[in-house]
């Protein structure tokens, strides 16, 4: 079965109360597939990031939090 013919099988399965949450999942998909691709400079600088991350240059969400105050 093709991954789209098994996705309209999964939409009819879909009970009425996960269809929104089905809608705006579709729609994020829709609208990141339409976004621009990242640029050099950007994939460099994700790639920086995960270098830090695996440095130990990361703070953990919680330490973020006390430093925010939440």
């Amino acid at each position: 079965m093709a991954a789209r013919e098994h996705l309209h099988e999964l939409v009819e399965r879909l009970p009425e109360s996960g269809c929104p949450v089905a809608q705006r999942f579709l729609e994020f998909l829709i609208d990141e597939a339409d976004e621009a691709p990242l640029s050099a400079e950007d994939w460099a600088e994700v790639q920086e990031g995960e270098a830090a991350i695996r440095r130990g240059e990361s703070t953990t969400l919680d330490d973020l939090k006390r430093e925010l105050n939440l």
